[in-house]
């Protein structure tokens, strides 16, 4: 009975611990996340993508950069983000070794609020 008990609990445990993550992964970000993750993006970021995102830099248009303010990437997952940031994507390194996971969570923040300041119409 004791062992059962033991199991149950380590469950139930285990299960809140879950619950925790998720509900703290899916709280909206604090304008305390999106100051340090502006930080970090002007440190780590701004050479390719710009100060606005927009990757509108001599770095960033020789590498063709994404627009972080696009719709295209916009609609990307939060975990897709999380992973371009951490692993790198195309000619984009990676900040896993750099970074902690807070610092890519406030980053990847930072560039959610990209997209309010919109991307630019397209010249022909």
């Amino acid at each position: 009975m004791k062992l059962r008990t033991r199991k149950l609990s380590t469950i139930l445990r285990s299960a809140a611990g879950l619950l925790i993550a998720i509900i703290v992964a899916s709280s909206p970000a604090t304008s305390q996340d999106v100051a340090a993750g502006a930080e970090i993006f002007k440190s780590k970021c701004v050479v390719c993508h710009g100060p606005d995102g927009s990757g509108n830099t001599s770095v960033g248009k020789s590498l063709k950069v994404a627009d972080l303010r696009s719709a295209e990437i916009q609609k990307k997952s939060d975990a897709e983000l999380t992973q371009s940031i951490s692993d790198g994507k195309n000619n984009m390194p990676g900040f896993k070794g750099d970074l902690s996971d807070d610092d890519i969570h406030t980053v990847l923040s930072y560039v959610r609020t990209l997209a309010a300041k919109g991307a630019a119409p397209k010249k022909k």
